[in-house]
């Protein structure tokens, strides 16, 4: 119910526009993002001090005109070179994400209450069967959480450990990463299906499993196609920064460049990850209309 003002506090609503509980959560905001930045130690003046602004000219001058020598773009052999990094890049997201998908699909059906203990599928299921699928539900979220929780550099420092250096331990960081993410956003949009069409479908005779791969699931696949598209334009910028770890990819160029205070090679190396950016949100944006 709407609160009603009188007298002068009419006149102060009318002025704000905003109720006494609206106020209060403005201004608890104010005061958690006042402490927040007082924690993170944000000073606006420190990018106007005359140090900085002399540190990043200087950085901006020695990173141009940027390197486009034949060996630093192209390298000795194939499988060499700046050019073929970006391409790692690009094929380490698309696996990465592909393998995550295959993952997060069983992960986010098992995470799914609606998929494992409750709505129309389960109004006349035993108690036994409803407390096994809560459990499954309940394991599977916590291995979501898990995956998810641990950021993809982290998954790709522990992968080369395991395996060594190389694209291959980006492609599983990615995987295990994404898998997390994805399987969460699955599930909650399975949770959110509509339960009449899923109770229409069980209704006409279909199991469980069929209700839920013709009632639900295509209620959410365009959905879900889109939100995975936009995941992988995430990857390729996770990717980038894998080589950080020795993970493969352009980012072993960016943090080589760095060490050595190679600027021109840096900047190339930025602009190269800028216009793989660019392409694929291109692509994805496609893909997502063509879908939609």
């Amino acid at each position: 119910m709407s609160e009603k003002y009188s007298g002068p506090d009419a006149a102060q609503h009318a002025a704000t526009g905003l109720s006494k509980r609206q106020l209060t959560t403005l201004l608890g905001g104010c005061v958690i993002l006042a402490a927040a930045a007082w924690i993170a130690e944000v000073d606006p003046m420190a990018l106007l001090a005359a140090g900085a602004r002399e540190q990043m000219a200087a950085f901006v001058a020695e990173g141009i005109p940027p390197e486009t020598s034949r060996e630093y773009l192209l390298g000795r052999s194939l499988r060499d070179g700046l050019l073929w990094a970006v391409v790692e890049t690009l094929a380490i997201s698309v696996v990465g994400t592909t393998l995550a998908v295959a993952l997060a699909v069983p992960l986010g059906l098992t995470s799914a209450a609606t998929v494992t203990h409750r709505g129309p599928l389960y109004r006349n299921a035993s108690a036994g069967r409803i407390t096994v699928g809560r459990g499954l539900y309940h394991a599977s979220r916590t291995v979501l959480s898990f995956l998810r929780s641990v950021p993809g550099i982290v998954w790709g420092f522990l992968f080369v450990t395991a395996i060594g250096l190389g694209p291959f331990a980006g492609v599983l960081a990615l995987a295990v990463h994404n898998a997390g993410v994805l399987g969460k956003l699955y599930a909650d949009f399975l949770e959110d299906t509509d339960p009449m069409t899923t109770e229409a479908v069980a209704g006409s005779g279909a199991t469980r499993l069929q209700a839920v791969c013709h009632g639900m699931v295509p209620q959410v696949t365009p959905t879900i196609a889109s939100y995975t598209l936009y995941r992988w334009e995430c990857t390729i910028r996770s990717a980038a920064i894998l080589g950080f770890v020795g993970a493969g990819g352009v980012g072993y160029y960016l943090v080589i460049t760095i060490q050595r205070l190679q600027y021109g090679k840096l900047s190339t190396a930025i602009l190269a990850v800028f216009a793989l950016v660019v392409t694929s949100d291109w692509l994805g944006s496609r893909l997502r209309t063509r879908l939609g």
